[in-house]
């Protein structure tokens, strides 16, 4: 009998981005829950937060699918520079996100918005360690 094939980075990847989209939305209806029964700040803080993680969650994905354009033995230099390229085009989308959100959205409560941002940036540290 032959054995099913082994899944690969890219697949479990994948599974990974879906389990962080779920994370991102228990953490806005959370911060929804939170700002409606406690905070009644006609929900700046759940926007703002949501925001930032949705923001997070964006430019993770964006690494992501830089890192597995290419795969296999043979494009493993192609692959090191798409680790490069993807770093710097996730920091480069980082940095103008918030930007735009701090020009565009207003009211919009700036600690809510690093909090999301950091959770979910916390969030992707503990799934990478699953990935190994």
């Amino acid at each position: 009998m032959t054995k099913p094939a082994k899944r690969t980075q890219k697949d479990k990847i994948g599974i990974y981005l879906k389990r962080q989209a779920w994370i991102l939305f228990i953490l806005i209806i959370i911060a929804s829950m939170l700002d409606i029964f406690w905070l009644h700040s006609a929900l700046v803080v759940a926007k703002s937060s949501a925001i930032g993680a949705l923001l997070s969650f964006a430019t993770q994905a964006v690494f992501a699918g830089f890192i597995f354009w290419h795969s296999g033995y043979r494009a493993r230099r192609h692959i090191v520079s798409q680790l490069y390229r993807g770093q710097m085009v996730k920091w480069l989308l980082t940095v103008l996100g918030f930007a735009l959100i701090f020009i565009t959205i207003q009211p919009l409560s700036a600690p809510a918005l690093f909090v999301g941002f950091i959770v979910m940036q916390f969030s992707h540290t503990v799934m990478l360690l699953y990935v190994r």
